[in-house]
């Protein structure tokens, strides 16, 4: 069953980023790892957002942060150089959640940002990554590029209308960890 071979894949497969940064596959962050945060967080910020009256589902919103990156499975976690320059890259991936019978849905809506559910995801992806490179910076591994591109891209998230009421949660998280 091929949704078992993306099960395995994803929890064996340690996320390229980190490996090009030196960081030993012993102890590198698996796709399964960070789509399992991603999730998380996606369910703790889309109830936070409903306790402050936006119309939000934190269940589906955690659905899309989950199933994000499920391509992986079967493509591979390719470096971010690579990704940038394959120009059909939303195609296969497309193709591989195809492949192994789940809906595209999710992964579509969390490409195209046009809802809440997928911008909290998207935000969620970008904040897992980012609270993985802190944990790895005091270890002191070298990923000060990764914490800057990422808080960057955050940021730019949490400028967005529907997302701001949870900006003090998400400092508060970024607090937290760099405060441990």
């Amino acid at each position: 069953m091929e949704i078992e071979k993306a099960l395995v894949g994803s929890k064996n497969l340690v996320r390229t980023g980190w490996m090009q940064k030196g960081i030993p596959p012993s102890i590198g962050e698996t796709v399964s790892q960070h789509c399992w945060e991603a999730g998380v967080l996606a369910y703790y910020l889309g109830n936070k957002l409903k306790e402050k009256g936006v119309n939000v589902s934190p269940e589906r919103a955690s659905a899309i942060a989950l199933f994000h990156d499920i391509g992986e499975s079967l493509l591979g976690d390719l470096p971010k150089w690579a990704s940038d320059r394959i120009p059909q890259k939303e195609e296969l991936e497309l193709e591989a959640i195809k492949e192994l019978g789940l809906d595209i849905n999710l992964f579509i809506e969390y490409k195209e940002l046009k809802t809440i559910e997928g911008k909290i995801a998207k935000l969620c992806d970008m904040l897992s990554t980012y609270l993985q490179a802190v944990r790895y910076s005091k270890l002191g591994f070298d990923v000060s590029e990764i914490i800057k591109t990422y808080e960057n891209g955050i940021n730019e998230l949490l400028k967005d209308e529907k997302l701001k009421p949870i900006s003090d949660e998400v400092i508060k998280l970024k607090k937290n960890i760099n405060e441990k």
